[in-house]
């Protein structure tokens, strides 16, 4: 059966509501059943839900009874795509401008129009005029000639995707005992060959020591990734995270600067996000803290997103991660210092060094010597001393007053 053109069902549509009028009643007038099929409400073939005047049943009653069914279809106007506003003059002008300016806006060459009192005796409206330069304008060709084309990557851990999303504001706890609230960040990395959610977290900031907590975290539960695939802000491209991909084999990729589309797998599950759980979680039960709010996000991520069927590939994220997982690297768990910051430091003679404006105590046997400090940004007053590869330990925050009682070793 061939399918019906929409001119077609509304044509047999039509016929639906006044084929009860075509015969003849003798205990009911025609006007009393073109009343009673004014009164209900039709559904049309577009779905709508409408009223249908009483006129407008009489005339297509009568106009099916002279021309048949043809009569009851829509028909175009003999003048559609004119503009019988718009003389031949007026029209010359729009369409000298046209060629002769084609980048003036549209509001320009109609002021410009009005200004040199081309528009006559009788001008069109405005929406005529607006019409007539969009259906004239030359069409420009499209400025971005950047190819793109849709990929994938052939396993679980060959390529990771990480982005920032803007989170909902929460109160917090500020230095002086009292809260107020400030924007929450979402950071997230996903497995491109299979849409896994390897971590997400909401933080108070968008910084360094937020995005390497938010790796580390991905690579302790999912493994080391090939490529890691991020745009080009200011915490993806520092050289400390370059430090630390060399360090793990990892090879970082960036996208093209403003180029948000290259990132469509990560703002897909952002958009995921932000309808399936943040504004009903939001909107039911909004969380007083940052970690009631991530709490409710792993549990999101884990028991609904991982394991909801993805409609790329018909299958759960954490079944195709799972597939395809061997490819991974674990990570050495004796390490400690692997998402750590490093920086080099000069032991003074009374066996301190200088970090992030404390001072701190290590070996005495390391004065003057150049050292390695290992610290995690997210404590940063436990800091790591390291010399030619060899460790010394956790270095200590330095208690003057304590060093005024505390017994010496001889030389």
């Amino acid at each position: 059966m061939e399918d019906e053109t929409d001119q077609e069902q509304l044509a047999y549509f039509r016929f639906g509501v006044i084929s009860p009028l075509l015969a003849d009643e003798l205990d009911r007038t025609l006007k009393q059943r073109l009343s009673e099929q004014a009164e209900r409400l039709w559904v049309f073939p577009d779905g709508k839900l409408k009223r249908i005047g009483y006129g407008t049943i009489e005339h297509w009653l009568y106009d099916y009874r002279r021309y048949g069914i043809d009569a009851l279809r829509s028909h175009q106007r003999s003048d559609a795509g004119s503009f019988r506003g718009i003389d031949e003059q007026l029209a010359n002008a729009i369409d000298s401008v046209l060629a002769d300016h084609p980048e003036l806006r549209t509001h320009a060459i109609i002021d410009h129009i009005r200004r040199e009192e081309l528009l006559g005796e009788s001008p069109p409206s405005q929406s005529t005029l607006y019409r007539y330069i969009k259906a004239n304008r030359i069409a420009e060709p499209p400025t971005n000639t950047q190819e793109r084309r849709s990929f994938e990557a052939p396993y679980a851990g060959y390529l990771w995707q990480a982005d920032i999303m803007y989170g909902p504001h929460l109160p917090k706890r500020m230095p002086n005992g009292r809260t107020r609230k400030h924007q929450t960040f979402l950071i997230a990395i996903i497995d491109d060959h299979s849409r896994l959610l390897c971590h997400g977290q909401f933080f108070f900031t968008q910084d360094l020591a937020t995005w390497l907590s938010c790796l580390e975290s991905a690579i302790r539960k999912r493994g080391i990734p090939k490529k890691l695939y991020c745009d080009n802000g200011k915490v993806f491209t520092a050289m400390q995270v370059k430090k630390i991909a060399a360090r793990l084999g990892i090879e970082i990729r960036h996208t093209k600067v403003r180029d948000a589309a290259a990132k469509g797998k990560i703002e897909k599950m952002f958009q995921r996000c932000r309808h399936s759980f943040l504004e009903p979680f939001l909107a039911i039960k909004k969380p007083q803290s940052i970690e009631q709010l991530n709490t409710a996000f792993v549990q999101w991520s884990e028991r609904e997103y991982n394991h909801a069927v993805h409609s790329a590939f018909d299958d759960t994220p954490i079944r195709r991660f799972m597939e395809t997982a061997s490819h991974m690297r674990p990570l050495p768990e004796n390490d400690v210092a692997l998402f750590h910051v490093r920086c080099n430091r000069t032991v003074k003679k009374d066996g301190t060094f200088s970090l992030n404006g404390d001072r701190y105590e290590t070996d005495p046997a390391l004065v003057g010597c150049r050292i390695t400090v290992s610290y995690d940004l997210q404590k940063p007053r436990s800091p790591y001393v390291f010399w030619k590869d060899r460790s010394y330990g956790k270095a200590s925050l330095l208690d003057p007053k304590a060093n005024c009682n505390r017994r010496r070793r001889n030389g």
